[in-house]
C-alpha cells in the first residue's frame, strides 16, 4: 500500500513569540513585541514574501492590528520545515505574543488570540484556487 502524502500549496503557521516587555527578555536582541498590540508577522528567510504580503495587506484591509518581527535565520517553528520540505512550500508565520513563556503563568491577550484567528481566516479567503505564490508563471 502506497501512503498518500500531503502536498500543500501554502502553509500559514501559528506559534507563540515572546512579549519582549517580559522581565529578563532582551529587547535589544529580540526586538519590540507586546501583548495586546496584535499578531506578530515574521520576516525571515523561510517566509515567502508574496504570501506574507497577502497577510499584511489583509490585516491592513480589515483593520487587524499587527506587529512585525525580523528573524535573521531560522524561525524556530514548523515554518522552516514547510518552507524547505519537498520542493518547498510557500510559508508564513503568524505568532501570538506571550508573556512568561515556558512557565506555569504564561499569559496572552484575548484580543491577540481573536485577531490571529481573524487574520488567518481573512487571509485564507483571499487565496485564489491554484495560487502558486511564484513570481514566475
Amino acid at each position: 500500500m502506497i501512503a498518500e502524502r500531503i502536498q500543500p500549496d501554502a502553509a500559514i503557521v501559528t506559534d507563540v513569540t515572546h512579549d519582549t516587555t517580559t522581565p529578563m527578555i532582551e529587547k535589544k536582541v529580540q526586538g519590540h513585541c507586546e501583548m495586546g498590540k496584535g499578531p506578530v508577522i515574521a520576516y525571515a528567510p523561510a517566509v515567502q514574501q508574496k504570501l506574507r504580503d497577502l497577510i499584511t495587506d489583509t490585516a491592513e484591509q480589515h483593520k487587524i492590528p499587527f506587529q512585525r518581527a525580523a528573524l535573521s535565520r531560522a524561525t524556530g517553528t514548523d515554518t522552516d520545515a514547510f518552507a524547505y520540505s519537498n520542493s518547498g512550500v510557500a510559508s508564513a508565520l503568524i505568532s501570538l505574543p506571550l508573556r512568561y513563556m515556558h512557565t506555569t503563568v504564561e499569559m496572552v491577550h484575548r484580543d491577540d488570540v481573536e485577531n490571529v484567528i481573524k487574520l488567518i481566516y481573512e487571509s485564507l479567503l483571499k487565496i485564489k484556487n491554484g495560487e502558486t505564490f511564484s513570481y514566475f508563471k
